[in-house]
């Protein structure tokens, strides 16, 4: 195994590993096992080289920049990176020039000594969940290969999940950090709306996007999310658990939703609560998201229709059909329900649910609008109301991994870390459902 953030951290400090011999095994490990993965659309090879190198004499010399400093990050090809090109996984002829400038967390990223890899794959501009890309070729689920990673950071989960990088970047519309976590094995975690800066950030929903950070562990997680935005954990009180009544084990696979529910139990008894007509937030996340995402392309839809991919043009033409009047009752559902989850959780609390309702699906399975609304249909109420998420794995069906999502009121990111580590304590018996399978053709 390659080591956690924390551990190469620790290693580089200690003498027993340096940046730049990290950088070299994952840079074997990428060109290896990529061609069958695909979840590297570009890899930053003497760049990533240079950068290790530098970052290791600038360590012998006793210059340290912090946690992050030599520790690989694989960027979504959705962050602009200066001198490359963002291809949002687009077609080619929507493709811009390369970066002229660092997207703000890339910026932090350097500046705090990170080597960056490389840019992961993404569903076709990050509106879909399986990264079965029309012009990129389908991203594979280290754990069955026949299988989809999840989306749209399939990239980052699949690299994560591969052991080809520690840390990764990501972005979550509507659960697309937590879906790919879930199916992958990994953790995934989407802060509270806006603490992470968006700008150079290819947008689908300017109402919902998160970015946010993808790891192996919670604590590399966290270790991310400081240098992407500076957020730092604070110790946290009892936490209470707080289970759904309704909506989100309604129509979840039986194995995934008795891990879950196990995994609950983990931390104590569970107050189960009443989260009222989940349906229509679920409803509402969609109009916004549609509306935002048919402004943004507006002009491509009108000029070069047939340069989309079949699954986008099911949904993207649909946020065009809206009325005004739908999307304001969307926004007033958005009101409310985040006064209701704040107001809920508060302080203390902390809600568990399934990250997605099955584990990963085969790849061509249900795509497009059927497949997305199944299993972003429990991440994407908390983008509505800009909470804080966190996904874990909990275990597996079969060999596929099985993700618990652990949600906090806007701003309480310190609960999801407190209740998150221990979580992962009380799991480590099964430690093993944790460790990737890696599957041939």
């Amino acid at each position: 195994m390659i080591p956690t953030a924390v551990e190469a951290a620790r290693r580089f400090r200690d003498g027993s590993l340096t940046p730049i011999a990290l950088t070299e095994s994952l840079l074997e490990r990428i060109a290896s096992e990529n061609p069958r993965l695909n979840a590297f659309y570009e890899v930053f090879q003497e760049e990533s080289r240079e950068s290790a190198a530098a970052l290791t004499r600038e360590l012998a010399r006793g210059q340290d920049r912090g946690p992050l400093h030599g520790v690989p990050v694989a960027v979504k090809d959705l962050f602009d990176v200066a001198g490359h090109v963002t291809t949002a996984g687009a077609h080619p002829g929507f493709r811009p020039p390369p970066a002229r400038a660092d997207s703000e967390v890339v910026r932090r990223l350097r500046a705090s000594g990170a080597v960056l890899l490389g840019k992961t794959a993404v569903h076709e501009w990050a509106l879909g969940v399986s990264t079965n890309n029309p012009h990129f070729g389908p991203t594979r689920n280290p754990h069955d290969l026949e299988r989809i990673p999840g989306g749209s950071s399939g990239g980052s989960g699949a690299a994560l999940a591969a052991e080809l990088v520690p840390l990764a970047l990501g972005t979550d519309t509507g659960g697309s950090i937590r879906i790919p976590a879930a199916l992958c094995g990994v953790v995934g975690l989407k802060p509270s709306y806006g603490r992470v800066s968006l700008r150079g950030v290819t947008p689908l929903s300017w109402s919902l996007d998160h970015g946010g950070p993808m790891a192996r562990t919670v604590e590399d997680a966290f270790l991310l999310l400081e240098g992407m935005c500076g957020f730092r954990a604070a110790p946290a009180s009892r936490v209470r658990v707080l289970l759904p009544k309704q909506y989100f084990f309604d129509d979840v696979e039986g194995e995934t939703s008795e891990l879950v529910r196990r995994a609950a139990g983990l931390l104590g008894t569970p107050e189960v609560v009443d989260l009222g007509d989940v349906r229509a937030v679920w409803n509402a996340t969609t109009v916004i998201l549609y509306c935002d995402a048919a402004a943004y392309h507006e002009e491509r839809l009108r000029e070069h229709p047939d340069w989309f991919g079949a699954s986008l043009m099911e949904r993207l033409p649909v946020g065009l059909t809206y009325r005004g009047i739908e999307d304001a009752r969307a926004r007033n559902t958005q009101r409310e329900w985040t006064s209701f989850l704040t107001q809920l959780l508060g302080d203390t609390a902390v809600l568990a649910a399934p990250t997605t309702p099955e584990p990963a699906t085969i790849i061509g399975d249900r795509e497009g609008v059927v497949l997305g609304r199944r299993l972003s249909s429990l991440t994407s109420p908390f983008n509505l109301a800009g909470a804080p998420a966190l996904s874990i794995p909990v275990g597996k069906v079969g060999r596929l991994p099985v993700g618990m999502q652990l949600i906090a009121a806007p701003g309480r990111e310190s609960l999801l870390w407190e209740t998150g580590r221990e979580l992962v304590r009380r799991l480590a018996p099964a430690d093993s459902s944790q460790t990737p399978i890696r599957s041939s053709r």
